[in-house]
């Protein structure tokens, strides 16, 4: 199991691990933000993982979730409609505040 350190390895195994192929090239073509971590009820068990958002270049995004597979060692990775932004963590680590953190901070309140 490959540890997720920082914002690239947590990237590179999305676009090695994408619930669909056009996740995939939309990461190498278009924009991706890494929205940070967030804990909640993912995969039916209570958990923490990390959203990144993937935007094509014709404008077709994606917002795909990663979280640790308790079953196994690993992640695993599936796409969700809506961000749980009540479930975003934050903090000071970068990999947990995402690229936008005070704009997040704000989304979380506000869903309150």
């Amino acid at each position: 199991m490959k540890h997720i350190r920082n914002k690239n390895d947590l990237l590179e195994w999305v676009e090695n691990n994408a619930p669909r192929k056009a996740i995939a090239n939309a990461m190498l073509e278009g924009k991706v933000e890494l929205l940070g971590a967030f804990h909640g009820f993912f995969g039916g068990v209570f958990n923490m993982g990390w959203i990144v958002k993937v935007t094509s270049k014709r404008g077709l995004f994606w917002n795909v979730i990663i979280i640790i597979n308790r079953s196994k060692p690993g992640y695993f990775a599936y796409t969700i409609k809506k961000i749980p932004w009540g479930s975003y963590v934050g903090g000071n680590n970068p990999l947990f505040a995402g690229d936008n953190p005070e704009v997040y901070k704000r989304l979380k309140n506000e869903s309150t």
